[in-house]
């Protein structure tokens, strides 16, 4: 059955994490042979059939988002056979825009998934949170999870979801094969990296203040002072850091930080995996992640994973996926110099993610949400 797909989220394309994610459950769904109408404040790239619902994004930085238009959003879900809303029930910052999707869906009778990437009260809290702000938890919908933490906040919080089947846990899925072709030599001599260079790549926004860019450039410094002592030690070999944000004016903390880096390389690259391939190993220094895609895109790329101390990261690492934390230099330098202790390390972090966490099991997801979904809507 062909089930026609609206896939909102507050802006499209770029390099944040939920709209690359939004990004793959769109091909997902279209590996079902379902299309997909995308629907959003904003879009940064271009698809054919985009719908902007004004309301869903401010017109200027740091202003407040338009009224919202209830047309648009009224007409999507009485078009519709499927309306998913990516992180669009849950962001707080068009709190209007998410009550009126649940509104008129509801009024629709349409199925709902709600994708929830960053409940307000996880993290660092930018405003009081309320029980009756945003995130949605309509038991009529079908609410997804991408971590278990998440869903047991939702079941504490709203425990009529759990009684009525409404939690579904999802974890965020990579391409593990995609992951693999990348161009290692041209990618660093595009960035000015020496073949003999260590990278050392975090994948982070200068702005996130839950990024701890400090840390990270502590651990390359520490990194570098280590393999300066390594017997190991090539002539002219040299650490470093890349930032892949190119923000110009980054925080004072930030830019201190930076300030200190060794080699210090900035700007994104348009393939994740040319970033993969150009790295030495990664690091994902954050206080707070909701799911860290970095740590599982890295380990099926077979790359060293330094990550932490993010309270998720547990949970990746209970599938099998070994990190180092950012006090590990040295046993980095160590692995390092014993090539099969890596080479089996690479091995059972790629194995761990082709198992767990893999694209290629997506649209099979997808198709048992819709199913859920429509039994709780009653469609």
């Amino acid at each position: 059955m062909t089930t026609r797909v609206c896939l909102v989220t507050h802006r499209f394309g770029g390099y944040n994490g939920v709209a690359r994610e939004a990004s793959k459950w769109r091909m997902g769904f279209g590996e079902l042979g379902w299309p997909v109408t995308r629907a959003g404040g904003l879009f940064v790239d271009d698809v054919p059939g985009d719908v902007v619902v004004r309301g869903m994004w401010a017109d200027r930085p740091g202003g407040e988002p338009p009224p919202v238009d209830h047309e648009t959003v009224h007409r999507l879900c009485g078009t519709h056979d499927l309306v998913v809303l990516d992180n669009a029930g849950t962001l707080f910052s068009a709190p209007l825009a998410a009550r009126a999707w649940e509104e008129h869906a509801l009024a629709a009778g349409v199925p709902v998934v709600l994708r929830h990437h960053d409940p307000p009260w996880q993290g660092a809290p930018l405003r009081p949170v309320t029980d009756d702000a945003v995130p949605l938890h309509d038991a009529r919908h079908l609410h997804v999870l991408i971590n278990d933490r998440t869903r047991g906040d939702f079941a504490r919080r709203w425990p009529h979801l759990a009684e009525a089947g409404a939690l579904r846990v999802v974890h965020n899925s990579v391409d593990v094969d995609g992951l693999r072709g990348g161009a290692r030599e041209r990618t660093r001599a595009e960035l000015g990296v020496e073949r003999d260079d260590i990278l050392v790549t975090h994948p982070a926004r200068a702005d996130g203040p839950s990024k701890n860019i400090p840390g990270a450039v502590r651990f390359a410094r520490e990194l570098a002072a280590r393999l300066d002592r390594s017997p190991g030690q090539r002539p002219g070999q040299r650490v470093r850091y890349w930032l892949t944000d190119d923000m110009a004016r980054p925080p004072d903390a930030v830019a201190a930080a930076l300030a200190d880096a060794p080699g210090l390389v900035r700007g994104h690259v348009e393939h994740q995996a040319d970033l993969y391939a150009a790295a030495d190993l990664v690091v994902l220094s954050s206080t707070w992640e909701g799911w860290g895609l970095p740590v599982v895109e890295a380990a099926a790329a077979r790359r060293i994973v330094v990550a932490g101390p993010y309270p998720i990261l547990a949970e990746i690492q209970s599938f099998g996926v070994t990190t180092y934390d950012l006090t590990a230099a040295a046993a980095v330098v160590r692995l390092a110099e014993r090539p099969e202790a890596l080479r089996r390390l690479l091995d059972a972090n790629e194995a761990a993610v082709r198992t767990h966490f893999d694209l290629a099991a997506l649209p099979s997801t997808l198709l048992e949400l819709a199913a859920h979904a429509r039994l709780l809507a009653g469609a």
